[in-house]
């Protein structure tokens, strides 16, 4: 096996960004290897290089996300869920970010997540991405006593998904200021019941 210098890491990093970027503007019937060379300004046949077949750079930008969405997570303060008011304001800000600097790899994940779902590549690795932050949402919720932690972070969840669709891909849709995404957050919250503290918003 080829040991990968940390020159080829970053053309590698480069390509699978530029491919989420053409995803996320123009949709997987835009992506090649060229369009992610022209939208990175990479020479021509760098994506090609690094990632052999279409399915591999869609495989990359996937891996990609994950990664950049794991780096927003880890900025989570550990005790987010422990009163109402953190968790309203924290929730509030993690999609300020998905919606704000983060847009166009969230828009890309909601486009390979549906792709995904009709012709079920690489399950796992779309298994693995999807985990992540619901993991994290059931450890909290356990830790504040939710009575069924992993089945209300599934629905929590779903309804965080439901926003930033709705946010993303309605043109009607309102405008997704933070006073719209704290209420739409405080009603999320309230719809869990009162296994714990966050849900009394």
């Amino acid at each position: 096996m080829p040991i990968r210098t940390e020159q080829d890491r970053t053309r590698r990093e480069k390509a699978a960004d530029g491919a989420i970027a053409v995803i996320a503007e123009s949709g997987l019937r835009g992506l090649t290897h060229r369009a992610v060379d022209a939208r990175t300004a990479l020479p021509p046949g760098t994506a090609s290089s690094c990632f052999r077949t279409r399915q591999a750079l869609i495989d990359a930008a996937l891996g990609r996300i994950i990664e950049l969405d794991e780096a927003i997570l880890d900025q989570l303060p550990p005790d987010w869920w422990r009163t109402p008011e953190r968790a309203a304001e924290t929730l509030t800000a993690l999609l300020e970010t998905w919606l704000g600097e983060a847009r166009h790899h969230t828009r890309a994940r909601m486009v390979l997540y549906l792709d995904a779902s009709l012709a079920q590549h690489n399950e796992a690795l779309y298994k693995e991405a999807s985990l992540r932050f619901l993991g994290r949402a059931a450890e909290a919720m356990r830790e504040v006593g939710f009575p069924a932690p992993e089945r209300t972070a599934g629905v929590f969840v779903s309804q965080l998904d439901g926003i930033l669709f709705g946010a993303l891909a309605r043109p009607f849709h309102p405008a997704a200021d933070r006073a719209w995404l704290r209420e739409a957050v405080e009603a999320v919250l309230r719809s869990l019941g009162t296994g714990g503290a966050a849900a009394r918003v």
